[in-house]
């Protein structure tokens, strides 16, 4: 007997060949067979007729590492179909830690204002340990008492997982472990050999490569030499691992280089033999308007496929949306976070702004340099060119992009932006890149890609700012961004394919085993959906809702997503290499 028979579905498998309409049978957390069951019996039984049964979805880019602590129930994943994600990327993972310094990351102000208070920086990466571990556990309840990657990782085994989870050793967090607070400075030989022992002990305990970052803010990263890094990598090919990299955006002067960027990371890839990952491609920065994005866009495939000629083993993922940013931000007066919190609320800030003598103090502000957000000066660094009005009472303001408005009407931007929040304290603006979705549709499409959602574990609707007036709540593509991906593409590949590179495709480029196909032996993590029902909310006017079409999510042989219902089954797994 099975404990579960799926009925008669439209089984796409995983590996992009034609779907076949049979019965697969689960015993315990494994797929036992697929085929005809008709005359065999199960304690449960689902009827998928008519509906498209596949391999769990998988996330080859998320920032799960820290949420997974206070939210294990991995709803916003579930409800999409994504049952395994992995973590530890852009250099950022919550282990090895050593005594003296905490790294902190996206989703963690309340940390870092904790920790270190501060108006003007908004997440500070390097912080005194001793004072981030109180505040972690004062606002999330975590005890931080692991040191090592396998510490880490059995922390993680002890919360009640719904989905899996596959970390990658953050190489940030290795050089912060070994030089501590004064690791942002070239290392010495000792050093050196310090994190390659600590990287092999990684992968040793089962991370499933090494990610870096070598953005200016994502220290200590930048500070890593291209041999320091490439003696880190020739470890991660002898345990098969991959590289992924979210790569610089700027050169050394702060001037756009995205390609400089990739060809940092590809060459160190080259240079060590291993395979890589490019994380988030996009060309935010690379281009002015639709044609100059696109141009971008396939500059940037050809330098890949050039390199793939020369024999690098590359892929990239993409968020599938050009209408995203790290978090969801309901209010504007986030965006003037430090103005807010100097004067209380904001609705206190809106009637400042109506002051001379404060406005003249906040431009003295940016002038100084203290808020890069708000200089127009450093465009590249500037909310102005990306943001649009998407809320105001006036509705002469909506749709309009901060940046042109500021042109059309001759205002300083700096300027514009207070008499907009004056006028009204309610007001929203999204990151918002029209002139970037024929790029982001070229990304996406290119048979290298794969989705991602850049996101962490949560429910939609938390708030990770420091208050209700400067909320900070998870961005759509954190909890669509797969079936944004599904529908909208549907029509220029093949659902096998879609399905493939949501599945298989991320399982064997970062050696998940026995996952991402629908295979006798595999894990059952299975996903149920209705094709014709399938629906993103993350373009309509109320996008903060789960999408439709997904009927059930397995994890492990156990149903967990039944009909938007969560079961909190706890049947999700943290997954060691080579070890699953």
């Amino acid at each position: 007997m099975f404990d579960i028979i799926l009925r008669q579905g439209l089984i796409l498998d995983g590996t992009a060949a034609p779907g076949k309409v049979a019965d697969l049978g689960i015993v315990g957390d494994q797929i036992t067979a697929i085929g005809d069951l008709s005359g065999e019996s199960a304690k449960q039984e689902i009827d998928a007729r008519g509906k498209v049964v596949t391999p769990g979805f998988i996330d080859p880019h998320s920032h799960s590492d820290l949420s997974v602590l206070f939210e294990p129930s991995m709803t916003n994943y579930l409800m999409q179909g994504v049952t395994t994600v992995v973590g530890g990327n852009c250099g950022h993972s919550y282990g090895p830690v050593g005594d003296e310094l905490y790294r902190s990351a996206i989703i963690d102000p309340k940390v870092a204002f904790q920790a270190d208070p501060s108006y003007f920086t908004m997440t500070a990466l390097l912080l005194p340990k001793e004072k981030a571990v109180k505040a972690l556990k004062e606002q999330y309840g975590i005890d931080m008492d692991w040191h090592s990657f396998k510490e880490y990782l059995d922390k993680c085994d002890q919360q009640p997982l719904d989905g899996n989870i596959a970390s990658l050793a953050g190489y940030s967090a290795i050089r912060g472990t070994v030089m501590g607070m004064d690791c942002c400075r070239a290392a010495t030989e000792e050093e050196i050999v310090k994190m390659e022992d600590l990287t092999r002990q990684c992968l040793e305990d089962g991370a499933f490569g090494l990610s870096t970052g070598t953005d200016p803010q994502y220290v200590p990263g930048p500070f890593a030499s291209f041999d320091e890094t490439v003696r880190m990598l020739k470890i991660v090919k002898e345990y098969d691992g991959i590289f992924a990299s979210h790569t610089r955006n700027y050169d050394a002067e702060g001037k756009p280089d995205r390609m400089g960027g990739y060809q940092d990371m590809l060459k160190q890839a080259m240079a060590a033999g291993v395979r890589a990952n490019v994380s988030h491609v996009h060309t935010l920065g690379m281009g002015v308007d639709e044609q100059s994005n696109a141009e971008a866009a396939r500059k940037t495939l050809a330098y890949f496929e050039e390199m793939e000629k020369q024999g690098c083993d590359l892929s990239y993922d993409v968020i599938p949306s050009p209408y995203s940013m790290d978090m969801t931000v309901p209010y504007f007066a986030t965006f003037l976070r430090p103005f807010v919190l100097m004067c209380g609320s904001r609705q206190h800030l809106a009637e400042s702004f109506k002051v001379p003598d404060f406005r003249k103090m906040v431009h003295a502000v940016i002038d100084a340099g203290l808020y890069p957000l708000l200089d127009e000066k450093n465009l590249m660094m500037s909310m102005y060119p990306i943001l649009t009005i998407s809320r105001h009472q006036n509705p002469a303001h909506l749709g309009k992009n901060l940046y042109a408005y500021a042109t059309e009407l001759k205002k300083d931007p700096l300027d514009l932006v207070m008499d907009l929040f004056a006028e009204d304290c309610d007001m929203g603006a999204d990151m918002a890149m029209p002139s970037a979705v024929e790029s982001n549709d070229i990304l996406c499409t290119h048979r290298m890609a794969m989705p991602c959602s850049d996101g962490f574990t949560g429910d939609k609707s938390m708030n990770f700012g420091l208050n209700e007036d400067i909320q900070m709540t998870p961005n759509p593509m954190n909890y669509s961004f797969i079936i944004r991906y599904l529908t909208r593409y549907q029509n220029q590949i093949t659902l096998e394919e879609l399905i493939h590179n949501v599945t298989m495709k991320p399982a064997v480029r970062f050696g998940i085993e026995k996952r991402g196909s629908l295979q006798v032996g595999n894990y059952a993590d299975i996903v149920i959906f209705d094709r014709e029902a399938l629906h993103s909310y993350d373009r309509d006017a109320n996008m903060s809702q789960y999408p439709e079409g997904i009927d059930y999510v397995l994890v492990n042989g156990v149903v967990t997503i039944d009909h938007k219902r969560h079961t909190q089954a706890a049947a999700g797994r943290m997954l060691r290499k080579n070890q699953q």
